[in-house]
């Protein structure tokens, strides 16, 4: 062999052992690179913000409840409703059956909601109406009631939608929320299930009127009011009748005035105008306590006046004071003689009884 040939051989050997090194050392920076987490275009993350919900074999509050699904958790979304109030988790189980979830009850974390896919067919089940007879204490909506109600969209109010202010007793973990997270079967109530259908985004909504301890003071009150959404001057009723755009609101204040029960009349009277001249039907509620007469106040005061206005105004009048009268301890916790929290017996007394009176405005 030659000279210049050995020399060539030589450098192909060189060549060849720099070559295994040089991928030898990327090998082992690729292998110590941090791990980097890589999606795809498209895919929509959500999670449960919600303690407990029953997902549902369809996207619909009267469809059966399949899975339960927990606070913090995380899933990705397979499909949405078209108009993205429900959708659909990648769970492990959805081949089996539904596992639709009302979008409010969770937060999506990744992607965009309307990359999701909406399936081109979606077998829901609507409620047929039924007439129902309902007991003494649901209002018998009159037609001038009717006509504030259906006339609301004059206002850029949502015939759909319908909000509650009030106070503990209204929070949404022991009343609306309860029907969106499958912890109350509205199917169990003949009829009602059609005014779930058509009312389904008003049960994740977060009332900016509803709060722990408020009385119809608080309700005007700007200081309680949010002021992101809303201007300073206005407290949290006006704030929650604009933002919300609802067609009807359940006024539920009184417990808490069991101080200022002497300014109660004064401090309620502006709600009720206030939703009249918004083109909003305000629902008047009486409550189940009579905190009031430990206090000074004649027996059952504040709820004769919230008769009174209802009477006054001409609106509606859910007398949840008599609903209750039949309930093991009137349908409140046994707290030491202040009883004021509703029982379980109660909580599902308030959504029957707030279902049935919309029922009976929307029929």
């Amino acid at each position: 062999m030659s000279m210049r040939s050995t020399l060539s051989a030589n450098r192909m050997h060189v060549l060849q052992a720099g070559l295994v090194l040089v991928l030898a050392l990327a090998c082992v920076f690729v292998l110590t690179l941090p791990a980097r987490v890589t999606t795809a275009a498209g895919i929509v993350r959500y999670t449960i913000t919600t303690p407990l919900v029953w997902l549902r074999d369809q996207p619909s509050l009267i469809a059966s409840s399949t899975y339960p699904v927990y606070k913090g958790e995380f899933y990705t979304v397979i499909a949405r409703s078209n108009d993205s109030v429900w959708v659909e988790l990648a769970t492990g189980a959805e081949k089996d059956a539904g596992t639709w979830i009302m979008t409010n009850l969770g937060v999506v974390t990744q992607g965009k909601l309307s990359d999701a896919p909406v399936p081109l067919t979606l077998d829901v089940v609507h409620p047929y109406h039924r007439a129902i007879y309902y007991p003494d204490w649901i209002p018998t909506i009159t037609a001038d009631q009717k006509a504030i109600y259906r006339g609301s969209v004059d206002y850029a109010k949502d015939l759909h939608m319908f909000t509650v202010v009030g106070d503990c007793n209204s929070l949404p973990p022991v009343y609306l929320q309860r029907v969106a997270a499958g912890q109350f079967d509205v199917t169990d109530y003949t009829g009602l299930g059609w005014v779930a259908d058509r009312f389904t985004p008003s049960f994740t909504r977060i009332s900016l009127a509803v709060n722990g301890g408020f009385n119809a003071a608080a309700m005007s009150d700007s200081d309680w009011a949010d002021h992101a959404l809303c201007d300073k001057n206005v407290g949290p009723f006006a704030c929650e009748v604009w933002v919300s755009r609802a067609s009807v609101i359940f006024i539920e204040v009184g417990t808490g005035d069991q101080y200022e029960w002497k300014d109660f009349e004064k401090n309620y009277r502006p709600l009720v105008e206030h939703a009249l001249k918004k083109g909003v039907l305000p629902v008047l509620v009486t409550k189940a306590d009579d905190l009031e007469a430990r206090n000074g106040a004649p027996s059952g005061y504040i709820n004769s006046v919230i008769r009174t206005l209802a009477d006054e105004y001409n609106v509606p009048l859910l007398d949840f004071w008599q609903a209750t009268r039949a309930l093991p301890n009137n349908g409140l916790i046994n707290e030491g003689g202040l009883n004021f929290h509703l029982s379980q017996a109660g909580q599902d007394m308030h959504l029957v009884a707030t279902l049935q009176t919309l029922d009976a405005i929307s029929r």
